[in-house]
């Protein structure tokens, strides 16, 4: 049976990378990026899974595609050792890894997951606060509509990549907060805090 490591490189540069994962990164045969487009992916020898998302229609398409290329990847080789790395931490919002750890409860693969630095770690030492404390709620970008449904206190919107996914948390809120804080690129040189109009947040 294969034995897949899943690793996470952090939510910004390679600083961030734990030593267990630049390790199995560098005992692995073969290393697999979900993508090469993050900062921490930088001088990693390994091939990524771009193209799949150039592709594919949806992004549960991409999502079941990789697990599917990583299970054959696998499954092909003897003694072999494989990494997957994805951004930030591999047990935060990582679609994929869920595909994974189903095919290992399954008793179709073997996964090892190692602890990694998530971007939730950044928001919270930002924004300066124990998530916990505050009550706060991780809702997914992409299904805010019924994730969200019911909810009060503060949440943490994550997945919002696009102006359009801003444009349907917007309108999913008959009655919405005032203002809310957009965070960007968070523990890079570029990363920006930004404190907005509800109206204006996919502007």
């Amino acid at each position: 049976m294969g034995r897949l490591t899943i690793v996470g490189l952090g939510p910004a540069g390679p600083e961030l990378i734990t030593p267990q994962t630049q390790a199995a990164i560098a005992a692995a045969d073969q290393v697999w990026l979900r993508t090469a487009r993050h900062p921490a992916a930088v001088g990693i020898d390994a091939g990524s899974f771009d193209a799949v998302y150039e592709a594919a229609d949806t992004f549960e398409d991409v999502y079941a595609e990789i697990a599917a290329r990583l299970i054959a990847d696998v499954a092909s080789r003897d003694e072999y050792s494989v990494v997957y790395a994805v951004p930030g931490s591999p047990l935060v919002l990582e679609r994929t890894v869920e595909l994974l750890r189903a095919e290992a409860e399954a008793g179709r693969l073997v996964v090892d997951v190692l602890p990694a630095v998530s971007f939730l770690d950044t928001v919270w030492a930002r924004l300066g606060l124990d998530p916990v404390e505050a009550g706060v709620r991780l809702i997914d970008g992409h299904a805010f509509a019924t994730a969200a449904a019911g909810q009060t206190g503060p949440l943490l919107v994550a997945h919002t990549h696009a102006n359009h996914v801003l444009s349907d948390i917007k309108l999913a809120i008959d009655e919405p907060p005032a203002r809310a804080v957009l965070l960007q690129r968070l523990g890079l040189p570029d990363e920006a805090i930004v404190e907005v109009e509800w109206s204006d947040i996919d502007r």
